[in-house]
């Protein structure tokens, strides 16, 4: 359940916020991460030496 069912249903533990807060931060830093990889292979391929 997310943070926003939570608040609107339940009251939340701390237990639950870190958890709810660790996840969504594993998730944006997983997309940021990948984007990252992603750019640095366009650089390397454009910039390779393709003799």
């Amino acid at each position: 359940m997310n943070i926003q069912q939570h608040l609107t249903t339940n009251s939340l533990s701390w237990k639950e916020i870190e958890l709810d807060l660790f996840r969504a931060l594993q998730n944006a830093f997983a997309e940021l991460f990948t984007a990252l990889l992603e750019d640095i292979d366009r650089q390397l391929a454009e910039t390779r030496d393709k003799r």
